[in-house]
């Protein structure tokens, strides 16, 4: 399907349109921040009058910037990846090394977060764009090849070959000014529902034609004309290039949402025009599929995407600062100071050209005659009033002033005030800290690391030390992981390593080398001393070779008294052994007279008992009951025998009238 580039032109430049009126209203703030950054004019000046601005705004930005800048430049490794499961956890090392590597090595991190704060502090939202630079160039090299001969034979010889060489392949980023981004006006303070970004830049041919993503180039030239030269022209400078490579020309290039198939549904594009003419549409080429914008505010505003600074609250008090410091410089311009009176008389003629022209003189009367002016006396309530201010001043931004600021004196005059107000600067500072690590690094550390996975070589070889290296392969580099950046500022670092060292004293030599040794370690990290800590870390105790012999001669006698306890436990057995053996002896003489006694015992009351029974006959009355009872024993028998014959015989007569009836009936 044919797009028609006129109709969607015309489409992208209404959305322009529309957010031009929010960028508008925010322009307007940043001019008006810049002004007081700056120290510009306030426009009721009077001639003859002191006109001096006092830049306290720029003077509590410059105190603050170092603090904010230092948790990301001041270490080698700040970004941490934690891997979601456990699947992740290569992943996560691997990302983690890689992303370090291009930020803290590969990318100039101290001029952009230069940039980066500098913006930010004075036109309260930050804008930046991502992207992938690639370069490459055509190296001629010679190579070795295996030939034959006529008759076969196998040689080496090398030739001149042509390869291609990657010079830069990386991610990139850049701070962009705040009047070249048009922002969705629907998307409220989220960035991730704006339908488009539209970012606006000075270029020229030359550099369009050597990127190769843009098109219809000639017709740049037969179009324009210096009738209209607002796309073309830069706008801040009077100052054209004659030449056609080198004249400037204003790009508009609109990432978002856009249904160029008209089926219904939206497409995520890139667009760029200058004046009417379209010089790039194609299909988002970043693996997210969203505008490689990150929008950072320094103060969020609920439901609006620009921020606000301290400028917007320290104005005023940048004003009444002006106004007092301006009267005490018209107070002292208006004095009588360097002017001399004399009182008439007192000089000749003679003395009075010596006094004209520096030279000693002489004069009629007392000193009193002559009148030394000065400057008038500043009343106190002027510095009480720029004390103030000033301290207002710091307390609403939280940043510390080196010229005494803000003190404890307000909440007390106590060790516990001036720590109060001290922890509140230092969480003001943190909280800062924190902002641009959560909106800005992360957000960034995420692109790149979606940029990774789809534009990076096959293998990225990152030099993790100045002695390792680790190669790191694209198809490893996906997977579910969270991002964190490990940020702190110098007094949390100074108040940590401060307990670190109280804890070394309160342990003493109680705790193994092995910890006190990383604990050093960790302080000498707190105090940015990476050297220093690898060599506390890796430092192992040389051995005193007359600490080491002692400790021999320690482990001999303690071998010694180990041989000697075992030594008389061996005795001690021995001669327990014998006892007991003596024991069992003794035991079973004494089981043998008590066997002997038993036997004696029971020998004498059998034969009691033989001479009770025949004392009382007892062995004849037994016998005569033997025998009765046997007697009875063969009356029941015989009795029972009788009986038993009886039934037969009755059953047998029986059976034979039984028989005998039988027979008659027969008959």
């Amino acid at each position: 399907m044919k797009i028609d580039t006129k109709a969607l032109l015309d489409a992208l430049k209404l959305d322009l349109q529309a957010a031009e009126e929010m960028q508008s209203s925010n322009n307007t703030k940043v001019k008006a921040r810049r002004a007081t950054y700056e120290g510009q004019l306030y426009g009721n000046e009077e001639d003859g009058k002191s006109k001096i601005v006092p830049k306290v705004a720029k003077r509590q930005s410059e105190w603050a910037h170092a603090t904010l800048k230092d948790p990301f430049v001041g270490s080698p490794d700040i970004v941490k990846c934690n891997p979601v499961t456990f699947d992740d956890v290569e992943t996560a090392r691997q990302s983690e090394i890689l992303l370090n590597f291009q930020f803290c090595r590969q990318f100039d991190r101290y001029s952009f977060m230069t940039k980066s704060l500098k913006v930010l502090d004075v036109d309260a939202t930050l804008v930046v764009q991502t992207g992938w630079l690639y370069e490459d160039e055509e190296i001629e090299t010679e190579r070795e090849v295996v030939g034959t001969d006529d008759f076969g034979n196998e040689y080496v010889t090398t030739e001149m070959v042509t390869e291609t060489k990657v010079v830069k392949n990386r991610p990139t980023a850049k701070v962009c000014r705040s009047e070249d981004i048009y922002l969705d006006p629907t998307c409220q303070d989220n960035l991730d529902n704006a339908q488009f970004v539209i970012y606006r830049y000075e270029t020229d041919l030359s550099t369009l034609r050597k990127d190769g993503r843009y098109h219809h180039l000639d017709d740049l030239l037969k179009e324009r004309s210096d009738d209209d030269a607002s796309d073309y022209e830069v706008q801040d400078t009077n100052f054209k290039f004659q030449d056609d490579p080198r004249k400037k020309m204003v790009v508009y290039e609109y990432w978002g949402n856009y249904d160029i198939d008209d089926d219904g549904e939206v497409e995520q594009i890139v667009c760029a025009w200058v004046g009417d003419v379209v010089i790039r549409l194609e299909d988002n080429p970043y693996p997210d599929k969203k505008p490689p914008f990150i929008v950072v505010p320094y103060s969020s505003v609920p439901f609006e995407l620009y921020g606000e600074n301290n400028m917007d609250v320290i104005a005023d008090h940048q004003k009444v600062i002006t106004a007092v410091t301006r009267g005490i410089i018209n107070n002292m311009a208006q004095s009588t100071n360097g002017q001399v009176g004399l009182k008439k008389g007192s000089l000749d003629p003679t003395q009075r050209k010596k006094f004209y022209a520096g030279k000693n003189f002489e004069y009629n009367g007392n000193q009193a005659d002559i009148w030394q002016g000065s400057y008038n006396q500043i009343p106190s309530s002027a510095f009480d009033m720029l004390g103030m201010m000033n301290n207002e001043v710091e307390s609403l931004t939280g940043i510390k002033g080196f010229s005494g600021g803000i003190n404890g004196n307000g909440l007390g005059s106590s060790a516990t005030a001036a720590r109060g107000v001290l922890d509140a600067t230092s969480v003001r500072r943190l909280d800062l800290v924190r902002n641009l690590a959560e909106n800005l690094i992360k957000p960034l550390m995420r692109k790149w690391m979606a940029y990774n996975a789809e534009f990076l070589s096959d293998e990225e070889v990152v030099r993790v030390t100045s002695e390792e290296f680790v190669a790191v392969r694209r198809d490893d580099l996906s997977g579910r992981i969270d991002i964190d950046i490990a940020i702190s500022t110098a007094e949390d670092n100074a108040a940590k390593s401060q307990e670190l060292s109280f804890l070394l004293q309160t342990l003493g030599n109680s705790v193994p080398f092995e910890l006190t040794q990383k604990v050093l370690g960790k302080i000498a990290r707190l105090s940015r001393m990476p050297d220093l800590e690898k060599e506390l870390l890796e430092f192992k105790p040389e051995p005193d070779p007359m600490e080491q012999q002692i400790k021999q001669l320690e482990i001999s006698k303690l071998q010694a008294e180990i041989e000697a306890i075992k030594a008389d436990t061996r005795e001690n057995l021995g001669d327990e052994a014998e006892k007991f053996a003596k024991a069992d002896k003794i035991k079973a003489e004494t089981q043998k007279i008590v066997g002997e006694t038993a036997k004696i015992g029971s020998e004498k009351d059998l034969n009691d008992l033989k001479f009770i029974k025949e004392d009382e006959q007892i062995d004849a009355s037994n016998k005569r009951e033997d025998d009765d009872m046997k007697h009875g024993r063969e009356l029941e028998k015989a009795e029972q025998a009788r009986l038993i014959n009886l039934e037969a015989m009755q059953y047998q007569a029986a059976n034979d009238d039984k028989n005998i009836g039988v027979v008659r009936g027969n008959n």
